[in-house]
């Protein structure tokens, strides 16, 4: 019987051994990677701006069968970033004197993941400005979006990244990851909450961070991974299906946390303050968002209702971005601010957007438009 076992262990091993080597040639990420390069190597300049892409990047994305206004769109689509970061042309230093540089500032939205870099809406604002020699210069819009990022995260990349780059315009496109943050981050002043004191490691979590140098460990870890984690997650091809599957298999409730809209306010005013401080144009726009919508085929699509592990009521969700868009607004009109109401601008319907807020390929093109014009007919 010993033999057996023994036998059979042999076989077990050697399986093993020959499905890892298969499976490298087809590898997922680690997903410990960043914690053992800090282990060693400290991120010493992400503490200013958590968030943000590496210079040079070269993605290419595909999306699922139905995703609403992709059905006749690219089979894969580019997604490059710059020398400096962004999502556009390349940057050069010092600015060149015949060129009119504008930043575009926002979450997922400004991102546009899944849209190819040529209908992106801060490449179709770029060409409009441009037919129409828009300060008698050439126009740049560089897309400094990032998915998650909130109006702290445009405060870092103000302040510590574009306000060295020389840009005569700056356009904030903020409000509905702000509705997360304000709902359920505990602690708003970003004060350290990490203990001081050693923490001893035991042999079983250093193995089991071992164990995913292997990409049999790493496939189980994707396999069996959160919820939360899942939702939150994004793909090389899009798997919004699997999103709003699992939003939709969660309660409904009713009762939202309460919210303070003065630390939104005042850090709208600290946008405008820096801006205004180094003669930089300002535009905010506020956030289009479909929890209100009446298109069933859109109301079919949404999975952002489920925040931290909670699925909330859409309608009140909606009239927390609405009162988000309100302070935007009001804080815009005391200094003197022009604000795109993407809100009232974008229809609310699958033609443009696919999902709770983001724009499709025509949403894409629609927002470039529209707000080039907004743009032209403020300098008029």
């Amino acid at each position: 019987m010993w033999k057996t076992v023994k036998y059979n262990l042999i076989v077990l091993l050697v399986l093993l051994v020959l499905i890892e080597i298969v499976l490298w040639f087809f590898p997922v990420p680690d997903p410990y990677e960043n914690a053992k390069q800090n282990m060693f190597y400290p991120p010493i300049g992400n503490m200013y701006i958590e968030s943000q892409f590496d210079p040079n990047l070269k993605l290419q994305f595909a999306t699922e069968e139905g995703l609403l206004g992709f059905e006749n769109y690219k089979d894969t689509t580019n997604f490059t970033i710059n020398n400096y970061g962004f999502r556009g042309d390349k940057l050069i230093m010092p600015k060149p004197s015949n060129e009119y540089r504008i930043f575009a500032i926002g979450g997922s939205s400004t991102e546009s993941l899944y849209v190819d870099d040529a209908d992106v809406w801060t490449k179709v604002l770029q060409g409009n400005l441009n037919r129409d020699n828009y300060q008698n210069k050439i126009v740049k819009v560089y897309n400094a979006g990032k998915s998650g990022d909130n109006i702290q995260d445009h405060i870092a990349m103000l302040s510590h990244r574009i306000i060295h780059l020389q840009p005569d315009e700056v356009i904030v496109f903020c409000g509905i990851n702000d509705v997360t943050r304000l709902m359920l981050d505990d602690n708003p002043l970003k004060f350290n909450t990490t203990e001081k004191k050693d923490n001893n490691v035991g042999f079983g979590k250093m193995f089991g961070v071992f164990l995913y140098e292997f990409q049999i460990p790493r496939r189980l870890y994707y396999a069996f991974k959160s919820e939360e984690d899942a939702l939150e997650t994004i793909e090389i091809e899009s798997n919004y299906q699997k999103k709003v599957k699992k939003t939709q298999a969660r309660p409904v409730e009713n009762q939202l946390p309460t919210t303070d809209y003065g630390n939104y306010a005042n850090k709208v005013k600290t946008l405008i303050g820096i801006c205004r401080a180094n003669n930089i144009k300002l535009i905010f726009a506020t956030q289009v968002v479909t929890w209100d919508t009446e298109d069933n085929a859109l109301q079919n699509w949404h999975w952002m209702t489920s925040r931290g592990g909670i699925r909330y009521n859409a309608q009140k969700l909606q009239q927390k971005v609405d009162s988000i868009n309100d302070v935007t607004i009001n804080e815009s009109v005391k200094f003197d601010v022009p604000v795109f109401k993407t809100d009232s601008i974008i229809p609310k319907t699958s033609d443009y957007l696919y999902d709770d807020c983001h724009f499709n390929p025509a949403g894409n093109q629609k927002m470039g438009e529209e707000l080039a014009t907004f743009i032209k007919t403020l300098n008029q």
